[in-house]
């Protein structure tokens, strides 16, 4: 498995992040170093849109411990535990509260347990489910969605029972806090962990490099891409302002319309331009909810910023279901061994193309062909050799036919060719040019490739088996004229 070369054309900003976040995956005390900076900054992004105590809009650094315990495992956790010490000495002082340095540095230590153990459990979870081959990007997608909105609740009470063991929460707020910290939290989650891991595995290809692989990322942020974005902030930006300006109850709920531009990213970008945008849409969001003091719908917001991530990630797996039904339908209709079509697709073809003759009285032929001898073929020289006889036979077809014309194997050594809007001059024609290209083909000791044939054409009234059976009467009465030559099917 070959590694992914680093991002080149993702634009200025993925590339800084890029370089920035591979100290973040090197290993040793220069990790810790960049892990310990990178959660304080994403972590006071957090804190300035907290509208209550210890609950913002979001909180960007839950993802950020989900996506570094993903990444790197139980090596993220001294960096993890020692920024928890450093929040809670600042929550502390921020707050005012009445802790001396121990029972700061015990409060800390407990916030640290509080928050990385359901995040880590979550991790490992997610981590096995990546790895397993049968699960595909889809069900990963909603298994993410699952377990991000599960350990956010657990984070969530731990931490508010932290809190409050540590007399930093009064007992009478948990009915207030509770709820918002767990949307907050889950918000971060959801938002952040898909966008850092898209960044760090890019740089440190392992672990997620099967997910990277199933999702077909192709990072390209070009000036278009740019402008979707920029556009897609406008349009935010003015629903906000609007909401403000009308001051309605229900204005707040506006924002949900933001999943029709985020869709529209989903069918046209890449994986990057999409989880950016995400990104992007979250952090005004936030920003507008303070900036225009829209505190009375903060809730209505951060349940958006929530449908937005669910919204974008299942709109990330469109590509990858439309494949995988392309890929089951090619399989469904599509003869293994000559890779033409099998005996369902013909029916279904030639029941619509009856139909269409019937209505615009159009011409409809039919020939049906097989290898002369392929018994013996077999018995002398193997299936293999059948099998590869039975291919050059279509490949040798398929040259005369055109792209509206339907090649399939009926079953066995018999062939079958629909040949819409064709005449049965025509069909004769396309049918003697095949007779006449297999008379130089040769197989295993010389011996030649023949085929016998049948052709009839389509007559009104009459039904698709009935056509069939004249073209497939006319091919054993070829059979009988001694093989390797072309009958015309007479009216019946």
């Amino acid at each position: 498995m070959t590694q992914q070369p680093p991002l080149t054309s993702a634009g200025p900003l993925a590339q800084y992040l890029a370089q920035y976040l591979t100290l973040v995956t090197t290993g040793g005390w220069r990790q810790q170093l960049c892990l310990f900076l990178l959660w304080l900054a994403v972590w006071q992004a957090g804190y300035l849109v907290e509208y209550t105590h210890h609950a913002s809009v979001w909180f960007p650094a839950a993802g950020l411990t989900f996506a570094a315990l993903l990444l790197l495992g139980f090596t993220a956790v001294p960096a993890l535990v020692l920024v928890a010490v450093t929040v809670t000495s600042w929550t502390v002082q921020n707050y005012q509260l009445p802790l001396n340095g121990w029972q700061t540095l015990q409060a800390g230590l407990l916030f640290a347990l509080a928050h990385i153990t359901p995040y880590a459990a979550g991790a490992l979870l997610l981590r096995h489910l990546v790895q397993q081959p049968r699960l595909q990007l889809p069900k990963l997608t909603i298994a993410f969605l699952l377990i991000g909105c599960l350990t956010a609740l657990l984070a969530a009470v731990a931490v508010i029972a932290q809190l409050v063991y540590c007399q930093m929460l009064p007992v009478a707020d948990i009915s207030q806090t509770w709820l918002p910290f767990w949307i907050g939290d889950m918000a971060g989650v959801l938002v952040m962990t898909p966008l850092c891991c898209l960044l760090a595995s890019q740089l440190k290809p392992g672990l997620l490099y099967r997910l990277t692989e199933l999702v077909g990322i192709q990072q390209q942020l070009s000036r278009q891409s740019w402008l979707k974005l920029l556009l897609n902030i406008g349009l935010l930006s003015l629903m906000m302002w609007l909401a403000a300006m009308t001051e309605s109850r229900y204005s707040a709920f506006v924002v949900f319309f933001l999943v029709i531009p985020h869709m529209w990213l989903a069918c046209t970008e890449s994986v990057l331009v999409n989880l950016l945008g995400l990104t992007l849409s979250s952090f005004f969001i936030a920003l507008w909810v303070h900036v225009f003091a829209l505190m009375d719908h903060v809730m209505v917001y951060q349940f958006a910023l929530n449908v937005l991530a669910a919204n974008t990630l299942f709109g990330l797996t469109l590509p990858t279901l439309i494949a995988d039904n392309q890929r089951l339908q090619q399989v469904a209709f599509t003869d293994a061994v000559t890779q033409v079509a099998n005996r369902e697709l013909l029916e279904q073809q030639a029941k619509l193309a009856l139909l269409r003759s019937q209505h615009q009285q159009l011409p409809l032929s039919l020939i049906v062909f097989d290898i002369d001898l392929l018994k013996k073929i077999n018995d002398s020289y193997g299936h293999q050799t059948g099998d590869l006889a039975l291919q050059q036979l279509c490949l040798i077809a398929q040259q005369s036919l055109r792209p509206t014309d339907v090649l399939a194997r009926y079953g066995g050594d018999e062939f079958v060719v629909l040949l819409p809007d064709t005449r049965l001059a025509e069909s004769r024609a396309i049918a003697s040019r095949i007779l006449a290209q297999l008379q130089s083909q040769r197989i295993a000791d010389g011996m030649p490739l023949t085929a016998s044939f049948g052709v009839a054409e389509w007559q009104p009234g009459e039904q698709y088996s009935q056509l069939f059976q004249r073209a497939d009467q006319a091919l054993y009465l070829a059979k009988q004229q001694g093989r390797n030559q072309l009958v015309v099917a007479t009216l019946a």
